[in-house]
Protein backbone atom coordinates (compact mmCIF):
# COMPACT_ATOMS: atom_id res chain seq x y z
CA UNK A 1 0.00 0.00 0.00
CA UNK A 2 1.26 3.56 -0.90
CA UNK A 3 2.09 6.26 1.51
CA UNK A 4 -0.52 8.04 0.20
CA UNK A 5 -3.05 5.38 0.97
CA UNK A 6 -2.24 4.90 4.15
CA UNK A 7 -2.33 8.67 5.48
CA UNK A 8 -5.90 8.29 3.53
CA UNK A 9 -7.10 5.56 5.63
CA UNK A 10 -5.88 7.39 8.79
CA UNK A 11 -7.43 10.85 8.29
CA UNK A 12 -10.83 9.09 7.30
CA UNK A 13 -10.36 6.37 10.32
CA UNK A 14 -11.13 3.42 7.59
CA UNK A 15 -7.90 1.44 8.74
CA UNK A 16 -10.58 -1.61 8.81
CA UNK A 17 -11.42 -1.73 5.27
CA UNK A 18 -8.49 -3.31 2.94
CA UNK A 19 -8.53 -4.95 -0.29
CA UNK A 20 -9.81 -7.73 -0.86
CA UNK A 21 -12.56 -7.46 2.24
CA UNK A 22 -16.11 -8.35 1.62
CA UNK A 23 -18.43 -5.64 2.85
CA UNK A 24 -22.16 -4.80 2.88
CA UNK A 25 -23.22 -2.07 1.23
CA UNK A 26 -26.69 -0.49 0.71
CA UNK A 27 -27.35 1.71 -2.24
CA UNK A 28 -28.02 5.56 -1.77
CA UNK A 29 -27.57 6.98 -5.19
CA UNK A 30 -27.13 6.06 -8.48
CA UNK A 31 -25.80 7.90 -11.83
CA UNK A 32 -24.96 7.25 -15.19
CA UNK A 33 -21.72 5.93 -14.17
CA UNK A 34 -21.62 5.12 -10.43
CA UNK A 35 -23.66 3.23 -8.18
CA UNK A 36 -22.55 5.22 -4.61
CA UNK A 37 -23.25 2.67 -1.68
CA UNK A 38 -23.07 3.42 2.44
CA UNK A 39 -20.72 1.04 3.70
CA UNK A 40 -20.95 2.76 7.54
CA UNK A 41 -18.27 5.15 7.19
CA UNK A 42 -17.89 8.82 6.75
CA UNK A 43 -17.31 7.95 3.06
CA UNK A 44 -19.52 6.32 0.41
CA UNK A 45 -18.13 3.53 -1.76
CA UNK A 46 -18.16 3.49 -5.50
CA UNK A 47 -19.52 0.12 -7.51
CA UNK A 48 -19.32 0.87 -11.91
CA UNK A 49 -22.44 1.25 -12.70
CA UNK A 50 -22.06 -1.52 -15.31
CA UNK A 51 -21.48 -4.24 -12.70
CA UNK A 52 -25.35 -3.59 -11.37
CA UNK A 53 -27.19 -2.43 -13.97
CA UNK A 54 -30.75 -3.16 -12.67
CA UNK A 55 -29.25 -1.48 -9.56
CA UNK A 56 -32.17 0.45 -7.37
CA UNK A 57 -32.07 2.90 -4.38
CA UNK A 58 -32.52 1.12 -0.56
CA UNK A 59 -31.62 -2.39 -2.29
CA UNK A 60 -28.91 -4.07 0.04
CA UNK A 61 -25.83 -6.37 -1.31
CA UNK A 62 -22.35 -7.37 -0.75
CA UNK A 63 -18.90 -6.36 -2.80
CA UNK A 64 -15.46 -6.55 -2.52
CA UNK A 65 -12.78 -3.56 -1.78
CA UNK A 66 -10.31 -3.43 -4.60
CA UNK A 67 -8.69 -0.22 -4.41
CA UNK A 68 -9.55 3.93 -3.00
CA UNK A 69 -9.74 6.58 -5.46
CA UNK A 70 -7.33 9.99 -5.02
CA UNK A 71 -10.55 11.58 -3.41
CA UNK A 72 -10.50 8.76 -0.73
CA UNK A 73 -13.44 6.77 -1.70
CA UNK A 74 -13.48 3.03 -1.79
CA UNK A 75 -13.79 1.28 -4.84
CA UNK A 76 -15.70 -2.11 -4.60
CA UNK A 77 -16.69 -4.26 -7.51
CA UNK A 78 -20.02 -6.41 -7.26
CA UNK A 79 -18.55 -8.19 -9.74
CA UNK A 80 -15.89 -9.74 -8.01
CA UNK A 81 -17.73 -10.73 -5.21
CA UNK A 82 -19.58 -12.96 -7.13
CA UNK A 83 -17.13 -14.55 -8.87
CA UNK A 84 -15.03 -15.20 -5.71
CA UNK A 85 -18.19 -16.76 -4.23
CA UNK A 86 -18.73 -18.69 -6.82
CA UNK A 87 -15.48 -19.47 -8.00
CA UNK A 88 -14.70 -22.34 -5.52
CA UNK A 89 -18.21 -24.17 -6.86
CA UNK A 90 -17.62 -23.65 -10.39
CA UNK A 91 -14.43 -24.81 -10.08
CA UNK A 92 -15.68 -28.15 -8.45
CA UNK A 93 -18.18 -28.65 -10.96
CA UNK A 94 -15.71 -28.10 -13.60
CA UNK A 95 -13.57 -30.53 -12.40
CA UNK A 96 -15.96 -33.83 -11.48
CA UNK A 97 -17.64 -32.98 -14.75
CA UNK A 98 -21.47 -32.42 -12.63
CA UNK A 99 -24.50 -30.78 -14.07
CA UNK A 100 -25.57 -27.27 -12.74
CA UNK A 101 -28.73 -25.15 -13.55
CA UNK A 102 -28.79 -21.76 -15.27
CA UNK A 103 -31.20 -19.59 -16.98
CA UNK A 104 -31.22 -18.08 -20.58
CA UNK A 105 -31.46 -14.59 -20.33
CA UNK A 106 -30.28 -13.37 -23.49
CA UNK A 107 -28.67 -14.31 -27.03
CA UNK A 108 -24.90 -13.33 -28.59
CA UNK A 109 -23.34 -13.64 -32.04
CA UNK A 110 -21.30 -16.61 -30.44
CA UNK A 111 -24.28 -17.88 -28.23
CA UNK A 112 -26.82 -18.13 -25.45
CA UNK A 113 -26.18 -15.95 -22.57
CA UNK A 114 -27.26 -18.24 -19.25
CA UNK A 115 -27.20 -16.75 -15.76
CA UNK A 116 -26.02 -19.17 -12.89
CA UNK A 117 -26.71 -17.49 -9.69
CA UNK A 118 -25.62 -14.21 -11.06
CA UNK A 119 -22.64 -14.84 -13.20
CA UNK A 120 -23.18 -14.84 -16.81
CA UNK A 121 -21.93 -18.07 -18.87
CA UNK A 122 -21.94 -18.35 -22.98
CA UNK A 123 -23.77 -21.47 -23.93
CA UNK A 124 -22.42 -21.78 -27.85
CA UNK A 125 -25.36 -23.06 -30.27
CA UNK A 126 -23.60 -25.79 -31.43
CA UNK A 127 -23.75 -27.09 -27.77
CA UNK A 128 -27.32 -26.18 -26.78
CA UNK A 129 -30.71 -27.11 -27.51
CA UNK A 130 -32.05 -25.32 -30.79
CA UNK A 131 -34.48 -22.40 -30.00
CA UNK A 132 -33.90 -21.80 -26.34
CA UNK A 133 -36.35 -18.97 -25.25
CA UNK A 134 -35.39 -16.29 -22.68
CA UNK A 135 -35.90 -17.60 -19.02
CA UNK A 136 -35.53 -21.45 -20.14
CA UNK A 137 -34.11 -23.38 -17.34
CA UNK A 138 -31.25 -25.23 -18.83
CA UNK A 139 -29.57 -28.17 -17.62
CA UNK A 140 -25.94 -27.45 -18.44
CA UNK A 141 -21.94 -28.72 -17.73
CA UNK A 142 -18.96 -26.52 -17.67
CA UNK A 143 -16.28 -27.07 -20.23
CA UNK A 144 -14.13 -24.18 -20.18
CA UNK A 145 -13.15 -21.83 -17.40
CA UNK A 146 -10.61 -19.26 -17.38
CA UNK A 147 -9.76 -15.63 -17.00
CA UNK A 148 -9.11 -13.74 -19.14
CA UNK A 149 -8.02 -9.63 -18.78
CA UNK A 150 -8.94 -10.12 -15.69
CA UNK A 151 -12.62 -11.52 -15.57
CA UNK A 152 -14.19 -15.07 -14.92
CA UNK A 153 -15.15 -16.48 -18.38
CA UNK A 154 -17.30 -20.34 -18.49
CA UNK A 155 -18.32 -21.98 -21.31
CA UNK A 156 -20.90 -24.38 -20.92
CA UNK A 157 -22.67 -27.54 -22.38
CA UNK A 158 -26.05 -29.12 -22.66
CA UNK A 159 -24.32 -32.32 -24.79
CA UNK A 160 -23.97 -34.75 -21.97
CA UNK A 161 -27.70 -34.01 -20.48
CA UNK A 162 -29.25 -34.37 -23.68
CA UNK A 163 -27.51 -37.58 -24.60
CA UNK A 164 -28.72 -38.71 -21.52
CA UNK A 165 -32.44 -37.51 -21.81
CA UNK A 166 -32.31 -39.29 -24.98
CA UNK A 167 -31.08 -42.70 -23.76
CA UNK A 168 -33.27 -42.56 -21.19
CA UNK A 169 -35.91 -42.33 -23.16
CA UNK A 170 -35.00 -45.04 -25.51
CA UNK A 171 -35.67 -47.11 -22.57
CA UNK A 172 -38.54 -46.07 -22.05
CA UNK A 173 -39.93 -46.93 -25.74
CA UNK A 174 -38.22 -50.08 -25.88
CA UNK A 175 -39.87 -51.20 -22.78
CA UNK A 176 -42.96 -50.67 -23.90
CA UNK A 177 -42.63 -51.35 -27.93
CA UNK A 178 -43.54 -55.02 -29.36
CA UNK A 179 -43.86 -56.67 -32.76
CA UNK A 180 -46.97 -55.85 -35.02
CA UNK A 181 -47.04 -52.25 -33.14
CA UNK A 182 -47.75 -49.25 -35.08
CA UNK A 183 -45.31 -46.12 -34.85
CA UNK A 184 -44.30 -43.36 -36.30
CA UNK A 185 -41.19 -41.92 -37.13
CA UNK A 186 -39.67 -38.98 -38.80
CA UNK A 187 -37.65 -39.50 -41.97
CA UNK A 188 -33.82 -38.37 -41.69
CA UNK A 189 -32.12 -40.85 -44.37
CA UNK A 190 -33.09 -42.08 -47.49
CA UNK A 191 -30.89 -44.33 -49.49
CA UNK A 192 -32.37 -45.82 -52.65
CA UNK A 193 -29.85 -48.72 -52.32
CA UNK A 194 -31.20 -49.82 -49.43
CA UNK A 195 -34.27 -48.20 -47.94
CA UNK A 196 -35.68 -45.24 -45.34
CA UNK A 197 -34.04 -44.68 -41.89
CA UNK A 198 -36.52 -42.98 -39.50
CA UNK A 199 -36.39 -41.88 -35.61
CA UNK A 200 -39.51 -42.80 -33.89
CA UNK A 201 -39.61 -40.39 -30.44
CA UNK A 202 -36.98 -38.23 -31.46
CA UNK A 203 -34.28 -41.10 -30.33
CA UNK A 204 -34.95 -44.68 -31.24
CA UNK A 205 -33.70 -45.39 -35.31
CA UNK A 206 -36.36 -47.11 -37.34
CA UNK A 207 -35.37 -49.50 -41.12
CA UNK A 208 -37.90 -49.40 -43.61
CA UNK A 209 -36.07 -52.10 -46.36
CA UNK A 210 -36.94 -51.69 -49.71
CA UNK A 211 -39.20 -54.11 -50.06
CA UNK A 212 -41.20 -53.08 -46.97
CA UNK A 213 -42.38 -49.80 -48.79
CA UNK A 214 -45.35 -50.87 -50.45
CA UNK A 215 -47.48 -53.40 -52.43
CA UNK A 216 -46.48 -52.03 -56.01
CA UNK A 217 -43.19 -53.15 -58.01
CA UNK A 218 -41.73 -49.78 -57.25
CA UNK A 219 -38.77 -49.49 -55.23
CA UNK A 220 -37.68 -45.99 -54.89
CA UNK A 221 -37.93 -44.88 -51.65
CA UNK A 222 -37.85 -41.26 -52.88
CA UNK A 223 -41.58 -41.89 -54.24
CA UNK A 224 -42.33 -42.71 -51.11
CA UNK A 225 -41.04 -40.01 -48.18
CA UNK A 226 -39.04 -37.39 -48.77
CA UNK A 227 -36.58 -35.69 -45.65
CA UNK A 228 -38.42 -34.63 -42.43
CA UNK A 229 -41.58 -36.16 -43.65
CA UNK A 230 -43.36 -38.66 -40.48
CA UNK A 231 -44.57 -42.18 -41.83
CA UNK A 232 -46.74 -44.65 -39.33
CA UNK A 233 -45.58 -47.71 -39.52
CA UNK A 234 -45.50 -51.27 -38.57
CA UNK A 235 -42.69 -52.64 -36.26
CA UNK A 236 -41.60 -56.07 -38.28
CA UNK A 237 -38.37 -56.96 -35.99
CA UNK A 238 -36.86 -55.94 -32.77
CA UNK A 239 -33.02 -57.13 -32.27
CA UNK A 240 -31.57 -58.10 -28.75
CA UNK A 241 -29.03 -55.16 -28.74
CA UNK A 242 -31.74 -52.49 -28.93
CA UNK A 243 -29.91 -50.29 -30.89
CA UNK A 244 -32.76 -50.01 -34.09
CA UNK A 245 -35.85 -51.76 -35.15
CA UNK A 246 -36.73 -53.07 -38.50
CA UNK A 247 -40.56 -51.35 -39.54
CA UNK A 248 -42.72 -52.20 -42.76
CA UNK A 249 -44.69 -49.78 -44.95
CA UNK A 250 -46.37 -52.50 -46.95
CA UNK A 251 -47.80 -54.56 -43.83
CA UNK A 252 -50.05 -50.87 -43.04
CA UNK A 253 -52.66 -51.97 -46.06
CA UNK A 254 -53.94 -54.94 -47.88
CA UNK A 255 -53.33 -55.19 -51.77
CA UNK A 256 -54.67 -51.76 -53.38
CA UNK A 257 -55.23 -53.06 -56.68
CA UNK A 258 -58.36 -55.16 -55.38
CA UNK A 259 -60.21 -52.34 -54.25
CA UNK A 260 -59.64 -50.46 -57.26
CA UNK A 261 -62.19 -53.04 -59.01
CA UNK A 262 -64.88 -51.49 -57.74
CA UNK A 263 -63.59 -47.76 -56.93
CA UNK A 264 -62.17 -46.85 -60.48
CA UNK A 265 -63.68 -46.79 -63.68
CA UNK A 266 -63.21 -44.81 -67.05
CA UNK A 267 -63.99 -41.16 -66.89
CA UNK A 268 -63.74 -40.97 -63.15
CA UNK A 269 -62.23 -37.75 -62.00
CA UNK A 270 -59.28 -39.04 -58.99
CA UNK A 271 -56.93 -37.18 -57.27
CA UNK A 272 -53.50 -37.55 -56.53
CA UNK A 273 -49.59 -36.89 -56.24
CA UNK A 274 -46.53 -37.03 -58.46
CA UNK A 275 -44.20 -39.53 -57.54
CA UNK A 276 -42.03 -39.36 -60.67
CA UNK A 277 -41.42 -37.43 -63.67
CA UNK A 278 -39.75 -38.59 -66.60
CA UNK A 279 -39.74 -37.97 -70.89
CA UNK A 280 -43.08 -39.85 -71.45
CA UNK A 281 -45.24 -38.11 -68.73
CA UNK A 282 -46.35 -38.51 -65.20
CA UNK A 283 -46.88 -41.46 -62.78
CA UNK A 284 -49.28 -40.27 -60.16
CA UNK A 285 -50.39 -42.19 -57.27
CA UNK A 286 -54.09 -42.35 -56.25
CA UNK A 287 -53.86 -44.39 -53.43
CA UNK A 288 -51.36 -46.54 -51.91
CA UNK A 289 -49.78 -48.73 -54.47
CA UNK A 290 -52.07 -47.58 -57.05
CA UNK A 291 -50.05 -45.59 -59.85
CA UNK A 292 -51.37 -44.40 -63.06
CA UNK A 293 -49.48 -42.71 -65.92
CA UNK A 294 -50.74 -39.46 -67.38
CA UNK A 295 -49.03 -39.78 -71.10
CA UNK A 296 -47.25 -36.39 -72.27
CA UNK A 297 -49.77 -35.26 -74.73
CA UNK A 298 -52.63 -35.45 -71.54
CA UNK A 299 -50.48 -33.46 -69.11
CA UNK A 300 -51.78 -29.91 -70.27
CA UNK A 301 -52.98 -27.21 -72.92
CA UNK A 302 -50.02 -24.59 -71.47
CA UNK A 303 -46.56 -26.47 -71.17
CA UNK A 304 -47.16 -26.13 -67.29
CA UNK A 305 -44.68 -28.86 -65.56
CA UNK A 306 -44.96 -30.75 -62.31
CA UNK A 307 -42.86 -31.56 -59.73
CA UNK A 308 -42.49 -34.81 -57.67
CA UNK A 309 -44.91 -34.07 -54.76
CA UNK A 310 -47.20 -31.84 -56.59
CA UNK A 311 -50.91 -32.37 -55.71
CA UNK A 312 -53.06 -32.96 -59.11
CA UNK A 313 -56.63 -33.88 -60.30
CA UNK A 314 -56.49 -36.33 -63.42
CA UNK A 315 -59.31 -37.82 -65.56
CA UNK A 316 -59.32 -42.05 -65.90
CA UNK A 317 -59.12 -42.91 -69.26
CA UNK A 318 -58.47 -46.38 -68.67
CA UNK A 319 -58.11 -48.97 -65.60
CA UNK A 320 -57.27 -52.48 -65.67
CA UNK A 321 -56.40 -54.20 -62.02
CA UNK A 322 -55.68 -57.09 -63.41
CA UNK A 323 -52.94 -55.67 -65.27
CA UNK A 324 -52.38 -53.11 -62.59
CA UNK A 325 -52.65 -50.59 -65.70
CA UNK A 326 -54.14 -47.30 -64.96
CA UNK A 327 -53.96 -44.16 -67.95
CA UNK A 328 -55.11 -40.71 -66.76
CA UNK A 329 -55.15 -37.26 -68.22
CA UNK A 330 -54.37 -34.19 -66.19
CA UNK A 331 -55.49 -31.81 -68.98
CA UNK A 332 -58.97 -33.27 -69.62
CA UNK A 333 -60.00 -32.08 -65.98
CA UNK A 334 -59.30 -28.24 -66.94
CA UNK A 335 -61.18 -25.90 -68.97
CA UNK A 336 -60.07 -25.59 -71.92
CA UNK A 337 -57.61 -22.21 -72.21
CA UNK A 338 -58.94 -21.01 -75.72
CA UNK A 339 -62.70 -21.36 -74.64
CA UNK A 340 -61.46 -19.69 -71.43
CA UNK A 341 -59.32 -16.77 -73.55
CA UNK A 342 -62.24 -15.91 -76.10
CA UNK A 343 -64.58 -15.34 -72.71
CA UNK A 344 -62.09 -12.76 -71.71
CA UNK A 345 -61.55 -11.58 -75.26
CA UNK A 346 -64.47 -11.95 -77.35
CA UNK A 347 -65.09 -11.32 -81.44
CA UNK A 348 -63.82 -7.99 -81.79
CA UNK A 349 -61.54 -7.68 -79.55
CA UNK A 350 -58.17 -6.27 -79.83
CA UNK A 351 -55.18 -8.57 -78.82
CA UNK A 352 -51.28 -8.98 -79.01
CA UNK A 353 -49.64 -12.15 -80.19
CA UNK A 354 -46.23 -13.66 -81.42
CA UNK A 355 -45.72 -15.23 -84.46
CA UNK A 356 -44.63 -18.64 -83.78
CA UNK A 357 -44.42 -20.12 -87.34
CA UNK A 358 -45.75 -19.87 -90.56
CA UNK A 359 -47.77 -22.86 -92.28
CA UNK A 360 -48.81 -22.42 -96.25
CA UNK A 361 -51.74 -20.03 -96.31
CA UNK A 362 -51.99 -20.19 -92.55
CA UNK A 363 -49.67 -18.49 -89.22
CA UNK A 364 -50.05 -19.20 -85.90
CA UNK A 365 -50.16 -16.86 -83.19
CA UNK A 366 -48.86 -17.24 -79.46
CA UNK A 367 -51.12 -15.52 -77.24
CA UNK A 368 -50.38 -16.55 -74.09
CA UNK A 369 -50.54 -18.89 -71.27
CA UNK A 370 -50.49 -22.11 -73.91
CA UNK A 371 -53.31 -20.23 -75.94
CA UNK A 372 -52.44 -20.43 -79.88
CA UNK A 373 -54.00 -18.47 -82.61
CA UNK A 374 -54.66 -18.89 -86.29
CA UNK A 375 -54.78 -16.23 -89.08
CA UNK A 376 -55.61 -17.33 -92.34
CA UNK A 377 -54.38 -15.62 -95.80
CA UNK A 378 -57.64 -14.46 -96.58
CA UNK A 379 -57.85 -12.17 -93.27
CA UNK A 380 -54.41 -10.45 -93.73
CA UNK A 381 -55.85 -8.04 -95.93
CA UNK A 382 -58.70 -6.71 -97.60
CA UNK A 383 -56.83 -5.99 -100.59
CA UNK A 384 -55.87 -9.29 -102.80
CA UNK A 385 -53.64 -11.27 -100.19
CA UNK A 386 -50.10 -12.14 -101.54
CA UNK A 387 -47.99 -14.48 -99.92
CA UNK A 388 -48.81 -14.67 -95.79
CA UNK A 389 -44.64 -14.08 -95.26
CA UNK A 390 -44.98 -10.77 -97.12
CA UNK A 391 -47.11 -9.49 -94.08
CA UNK A 392 -45.95 -11.48 -90.86
CA UNK A 393 -42.75 -12.33 -89.93
CA UNK A 394 -41.85 -15.35 -87.09
CA UNK A 395 -40.97 -13.66 -83.81
CA UNK A 396 -42.63 -10.52 -84.41
CA UNK A 397 -45.23 -8.83 -81.74
CA UNK A 398 -48.30 -7.98 -83.52
CA UNK A 399 -51.97 -6.58 -82.98
CA UNK A 400 -54.67 -9.10 -83.97
CA UNK A 401 -58.58 -9.09 -83.90
CA UNK A 402 -60.47 -11.48 -82.22
CA UNK A 403 -63.02 -13.39 -85.31
CA UNK A 404 -63.91 -16.28 -83.01
CA UNK A 405 -62.77 -20.32 -82.49
CA UNK A 406 -61.05 -22.55 -85.27
CA UNK A 407 -61.37 -25.73 -83.65
CA UNK A 408 -58.31 -25.56 -80.70
CA UNK A 409 -57.43 -22.47 -82.09
CA UNK A 410 -58.56 -18.25 -81.48
CA UNK A 411 -59.27 -17.37 -85.23
CA UNK A 412 -57.12 -14.06 -86.07
CA UNK A 413 -57.53 -10.84 -88.78
CA UNK A 414 -55.36 -8.45 -89.48
CA UNK A 415 -57.85 -6.40 -92.25
CA UNK A 416 -60.80 -6.72 -89.06
CA UNK A 417 -58.66 -4.12 -87.27
CA UNK A 418 -59.39 -1.17 -89.95
CA UNK A 419 -62.52 -0.05 -91.94
CA UNK A 420 -62.93 -1.94 -95.09
CA UNK A 421 -61.54 0.26 -98.37
CA UNK A 422 -64.56 -1.40 -100.52
CA UNK A 423 -66.88 0.37 -98.18
CA UNK A 424 -65.30 3.79 -98.40
CA UNK A 425 -64.43 3.41 -102.28
CA UNK A 426 -68.47 2.31 -103.10
CA UNK A 427 -69.65 5.27 -100.53
CA UNK A 428 -67.78 7.93 -102.27
CA UNK A 429 -67.52 7.06 -106.00
CA UNK A 430 -69.76 5.85 -108.62
CA UNK A 431 -69.30 4.77 -112.17
CA UNK A 432 -68.44 8.23 -114.83
CA UNK A 433 -66.99 9.63 -111.84
CA UNK A 434 -63.56 11.88 -112.99
CA UNK A 435 -60.72 11.70 -110.22
CA UNK A 436 -56.78 12.27 -110.21
CA UNK A 437 -55.05 9.28 -109.45
CA UNK A 438 -50.83 8.20 -108.96
CA UNK A 439 -49.67 5.91 -110.97
CA UNK A 440 -48.64 2.89 -108.59
CA UNK A 441 -47.48 0.67 -111.35
CA UNK A 442 -47.25 0.21 -114.82
CA UNK A 443 -47.54 -3.05 -116.67
CA UNK A 444 -47.79 -4.33 -120.23
CA UNK A 445 -51.50 -5.04 -120.20
CA UNK A 446 -52.17 -1.39 -118.45
CA UNK A 447 -51.76 0.36 -115.32
CA UNK A 448 -52.64 0.27 -111.73
CA UNK A 449 -53.63 3.78 -110.34
CA UNK A 450 -54.02 3.87 -106.38
CA UNK A 451 -57.10 5.65 -104.60
CA UNK A 452 -56.80 7.78 -101.41
CA UNK A 453 -58.49 4.54 -99.79
CA UNK A 454 -55.26 2.42 -100.28
CA UNK A 455 -57.07 0.88 -102.88
CA UNK A 456 -55.76 0.20 -106.79
CA UNK A 457 -57.93 0.60 -109.93
CA UNK A 458 -57.16 -0.71 -112.74
CA UNK A 459 -56.16 1.37 -116.31
CA UNK A 460 -56.14 -1.04 -119.44
CA UNK A 461 -53.82 -0.83 -121.50
CA UNK A 462 -57.09 -0.43 -124.04
CA UNK A 463 -58.40 2.64 -122.39
CA UNK A 464 -55.10 4.55 -122.38
CA UNK A 465 -55.06 6.69 -125.62
CA UNK A 466 -52.46 6.39 -128.22
CA UNK A 467 -48.96 7.73 -127.87
CA UNK A 468 -50.02 8.80 -123.66
CA UNK A 469 -47.01 6.92 -121.54
CA UNK A 470 -47.05 6.13 -118.06
CA UNK A 471 -44.62 6.59 -115.41
CA UNK A 472 -44.97 5.71 -111.84
CA UNK A 473 -46.10 7.99 -109.46
CA UNK A 474 -47.42 10.15 -112.05
CA UNK A 475 -50.70 11.87 -111.71
CA UNK A 476 -53.06 11.73 -114.28
CA UNK A 477 -57.03 11.92 -114.36
CA UNK A 478 -59.17 9.09 -115.71
CA UNK A 479 -62.56 8.41 -115.44
CA UNK A 480 -64.60 5.48 -113.44
CA UNK A 481 -65.90 3.09 -115.70
CA UNK A 482 -66.25 0.03 -113.80
CA UNK A 483 -67.19 -0.46 -110.03
CA UNK A 484 -67.94 -3.24 -107.79
CA UNK A 485 -67.29 -5.05 -105.17
CA UNK A 486 -63.27 -5.99 -105.11
CA UNK A 487 -63.23 -4.29 -108.84
CA UNK A 488 -62.50 -1.12 -110.19
CA UNK A 489 -61.37 -0.37 -114.03
CA UNK A 490 -60.27 3.59 -115.63
CA UNK A 491 -60.27 4.95 -118.36
CA UNK A 492 -58.30 7.77 -119.80
CA UNK A 493 -60.05 8.39 -123.01
CA UNK A 494 -63.15 11.03 -124.06
CA UNK A 495 -66.70 8.80 -123.58
CA UNK A 496 -67.60 9.28 -127.03
CA UNK A 497 -64.15 8.17 -128.48
CA UNK A 498 -64.46 5.30 -126.41
CA UNK A 499 -67.89 4.34 -127.59
CA UNK A 500 -66.26 4.61 -130.92
CA UNK A 501 -63.47 2.06 -130.30
CA UNK A 502 -66.15 -0.43 -128.49
CA UNK A 503 -68.44 -0.42 -131.54
CA UNK A 504 -65.39 -0.82 -133.84
CA UNK A 505 -64.32 -4.03 -131.86
CA UNK A 506 -68.28 -5.32 -131.78
CA UNK A 507 -68.85 -4.89 -135.79
CA UNK A 508 -64.93 -5.46 -136.42
CA UNK A 509 -64.02 -8.42 -138.88
CA UNK A 510 -61.42 -10.00 -141.01
CA UNK A 511 -62.69 -8.43 -144.46
CA UNK A 512 -62.77 -4.50 -142.52
CA UNK A 513 -65.88 -2.52 -141.72
CA UNK A 514 -67.03 0.75 -143.42
CA UNK A 515 -68.51 3.72 -142.13
CA UNK A 516 -71.74 3.19 -142.37
CA UNK A 517 -71.46 -0.25 -140.42
CA UNK A 518 -70.40 2.63 -137.52
CA UNK A 519 -73.42 4.56 -138.20
CA UNK A 520 -75.22 1.52 -137.67
CA UNK A 521 -74.52 0.07 -135.09
CA UNK A 522 -74.80 3.49 -133.51
CA UNK A 523 -78.49 3.86 -134.64
CA UNK A 524 -79.11 0.05 -132.97
CA UNK A 525 -76.99 1.52 -129.85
Amino acid sequence: MGEFEKLLEESLELKEIRRGEVIKCKVVKLDDRNVYVDIGYKVEGIIPRDELPDAKVGDEIKATVVRFTKGGSPLLSYRKYMEERFIGFLRNAFEKGRFITGTVVGKSEEGYLVDISGLRALLPYKEAMKNLKEGRKVVVKITKLEREEGKLKVTLSQRDYIRRKEERKKERILSKLKVGDVVEGKVIKIDPDKGITLLIGGVLRAFLPLEELSWSRDRNPYNYAEIDERLRVKVKRIPKDGQFVFVSLRDMKENPWEKVKESLQKGQKVSGKVVEVNDKGLVVEVMEGVEGFVPKDEVSYDGTTYRKGDKVSAQVLEVDPSRKKLILSIKRTLPKPWEEYTKENPVGSRVFGKVERIEGARAFVDLGKGVVGVIHRIDLSWLKPGRIEDVLKVGELREFAVLGLDGKYVKLGLKQLTENPWDKVLKNYKVGDKVKLTVKSVHPFGAFLQFPEGLDGLLPISEIPKGVKLEDKQEVEVRIIELSQEKITLSMKEEEKREDEDIIKSVGSDKGFTLGDIFKKKIKM
